[in-house]
């Protein structure tokens, strides 16, 4: 069913309220989580005070539909507050970065901490070449570059 811009919010506090209730069982599509999770698998989402990185999180992606991807850290964004870095884990790119008002639960069960170390780690390159950019724009803009 398309959704329009005024739907989304709604869809994303209604499982919010399920998931305060008690866990949300959500149907897996694609791939981007295989092979811990594939397609067609159903997982449990679970609302959480703090999220981790290497936890697997369920998230409102930009079109409103619910999106289940392995948190890597987090970032601050341009205007100040702070944004999950996400990807899929047979993903190569991580996603834009989600407002944390947009995470709506995660996956239970035990996270080995190789896989969190690993899922920090790959934060690093991410803010490198974000931290490059913004450098790039403001020392361009003094330079007459930009």
């Amino acid at each position: 069913m398309p959704m329009n811009d005024s739907s989304r919010p709604a869809l994303l506090d209604a499982v919010r309220e399920l998931a305060r209730a008690g866990p949300v069982r959500v149907t897996v599509r694609g791939s981007c989580m295989a092979p811990v999770h594939g397609d067609g698998e159903q997982v449990e989402v679970v609302p959480a005070r703090f999220y981790w990185p290497g936890d697997v999180v369920a998230f409102a992606g930009p079109d409103g539909r619910l999106r289940l991807h392995r948190l890597l850290g987090f970032r601050p964004a341009l205007d100040g507050p702070l944004r999950a870095v996400t990807r899929g884990d047979g993903c190569p790119d991580p996603d834009p970065p989600v407002p944390l008002g947009r995470l709506v639960g995660r996956v239970p069960g035990p996270v080995p901490l190789a896989l969190r170390l690993r899922s920090a780690a790959s934060l690093v390159p991410i803010l490198l070449r974000a931290a490059g950019r913004r450098l790039d724009r403001r020392f361009g803009r003094l330079l007459g570059r930009a």
